[in-house]
């Protein structure tokens, strides 16, 4: 059984297939914490929209994890039952992607003259507690992510997304 390489333009389609999935993702979860953020303040009658920046940040954290996923990031754990492998790439992905947004945050603040301190504000209002939680949900919410990434590992290329995505016929009753 030989395996072939695959060439430059087919891992650069995998690679963009696995962005938009990614994206898709992030663009979702993030949106829907606009979303309830939003609901949360409007009950104290502020008004906030901040959708624009969940598309931002879902596409800019999918660039990151892409990337982190070609370096072959938090993948010790291959051949331990799947989950240790989800549950450890989530918690790993969770603190990279929480410190990405912590760096992004703060060269954006410093551009507009502003200290750390007050550049972390929009992170969990930054404070150490509010930045861990954002982490501790964001490892909850790439559970399921990971989780479908390692069961389309081990059942191969293309197979766990035909069970999802086609439809199969019910065997015939007799």
């Amino acid at each position: 059984m030989s395996s072939t390489t695959p060439t430059l333009k087919q891992r650069a389609y995998h690679g963009f297939k696995e962005y938009l999935f990614i994206s898709c993702y992030l663009c979702v979860v993030f949106s829907l914490f606009a979303v309830y953020k939003s609901v949360i303040l409007a009950e104290h009658h502020i008004a906030i929209a901040s959708q624009g920046f969940a598309l931002l940040n879902g596409l800019a954290l999918a660039k990151v994890m892409v990337v982190a996923q070609e370096l072959h990031f938090a993948d010790q754990l291959k051949a331990a039952p799947l989950i240790y492998p989800t549950l450890f790439k989530s918690a790993t992905f969770a603190v990279l992607l929480g410190c990405f947004k912590i760096l992004e945050e703060t060269a954006v603040g410093l551009y507009h003259g502003q200290s750390f301190n007050e550049s972390i504000t929009a992170i969990g209002g930054g404070t150490l507690k509010g930045i861990l939680s954002l982490m501790a949900l964001l490892a909850v919410l790439l559970i399921p992510f990971f989780g479908f990434t390692e069961l389309r590992r081990v059942f191969g290329e293309g197979k766990l997304e035909r069970l999802f995505f086609t439809s199969r016929a019910l065997p015939s009753q007799h």
